[in-house]
């Protein structure tokens, strides 16, 4: 098994809307940074970007970086402690990879949208 989730449900959707969210923000702020000159205040892009990556990261790989590392689950009704080792090693890595990938493309989109005039 390659990814072993300790999300489901209720947990993935509250993932993917804080995800969108994040994303109708930024969708309304880049306008703002072309009516407006706000010189450097444009890296404050960064802050919905990484919210909305991570959120959108976790939501797709069903996997909590919070619960991973605390070694809990929560796959449907309640909370449960991850009592598989293996499982929760997995949970780890995974939680790591997205913890990069959503700070790579924070950094990207944050620095694309510097670079607008």
């Amino acid at each position: 098994m390659s990814s072993c989730p300790n999300i489901g449900g209720d947990q993935v959707r509250y993932r993917k809307v804080s995800g969108y969210v994040s994303l109708a923000s930024i969708l309304i702020f880049i306008p703002f940074i072309f009516i407006f000159d706000i010189g450097i205040w444009k890296i404050l892009i960064f802050f919905p970007t990484i919210v909305m990556t991570i959120s959108l990261l976790e939501a797709s790989n069903k996997t909590c970086i919070v619960y991973s590392s605390i070694g809990i689950k929560h796959m449907g009704e309640k909370y449960e402690r991850e009592r598989n080792i293996e499982f929760l090693k997995k949970q780890r890595i995974q939680s790591f990879k997205i913890v990069l990938s959503g700070l790579a493309i924070s950094l990207l989109l944050t620095y694309l949208v510097y670079l607008i005039p």
